[in-house]
């Protein structure tokens, strides 16, 4: 459902620098293919700068681990509406630094329901 509507422009996929490094890593190739064929999907990636790094440095003060930092800061800088994640420790974090966090997180299953509720 996410792909299909940044498919037909109903909303607009971010991704990072950060993003594609992480990716990049993927020890398995089939799987490091598949991840890498959603990047298509993305309407614009954000280049990580000084303000992104310096601002990861204090999320992991937080206990974010280094690329969850990182991929918060980036959501930060672009000030996106909504940051997509199944990391369950990241969401528990988020909750716990609600003040902190300039962005809001959300697990995909939660905002597609919050989604279709809004679109009816």
């Amino acid at each position: 459902m996410i792909l299909k509507n940044a498919r037909n422009g109903k909303i607009k996929l971010i991704g990072s620098d950060v993003l594609k490094f992480e990716i990049n890593k993927t020890p398995n190739p089939i799987r490091k293919f598949k991840l890498l064929s959603l990047l298509r999907y993305y309407g614009k990636f954000v280049v990580s700068d000084e303000r992104v790094r310096i601002r990861a440095m204090e999320l992991s003060k937080f206990g974010f681990g280094s690329f969850d930092a990182f991929h918060i800061a980036c959501a930060e800088m672009e000030k996106v509406d909504v940051m997509l994640t199944t990391d369950d420790k990241i969401l528990k974090l988020f909750m716990k630094n609600l003040k902190s966090i300039k962005i809001s997180i959300k697990n995909p299953i939660q905002w597609i329901q919050e989604y279709v509720i809004n679109e009816s």
